[in-house]
């Protein structure tokens, strides 16, 4: 049976705060690879939801820098999670900018 958590964002939004001006040491800087606002994102989606899909490939999971999906750092990986989840993780669809809320 699939246990649905609720979306904190608050949580989300708490995350980012906390951590917009410096790197929070327990997740790897991509920065020079491309992917640290995709990886931003993720860290704060995880804040808000905490729960990751741990599933090979098409999940969306960081363990370390070598042991993550490529949804956790690669925007477009990343909305392709988001929009077509149907199992565990966070999930979304596309909305109007007006009807966005803080942690979305």
């Amino acid at each position: 049976m699939l246990v649905i958590r609720p979306y904190r964002r608050e949580r989300a939004v708490q995350y980012a705060e906390r951590w917009a001006t410096m790197r929070n040491p327990i997740f790897y800087d991509f920065t020079e690879v491309g992917g640290n606002c995709t990886n931003f994102v993720s860290q704060a989606l995880y804040a808000g939801s905490c729960v990751m899909n741990y599933t090979p490939v098409f999940g969306w999971y960081y363990v370390t820098p070598n042991e993550r999906t490529a949804s956790w750092t690669g925007v477009d990986y990343l909305y392709r999670f988001l929009t077509g989840n149907r199992g565990l993780g966070p999930f979304g669809e596309e909305v109007a900018e007006d009807r966005l809320e803080p942690g979305d």
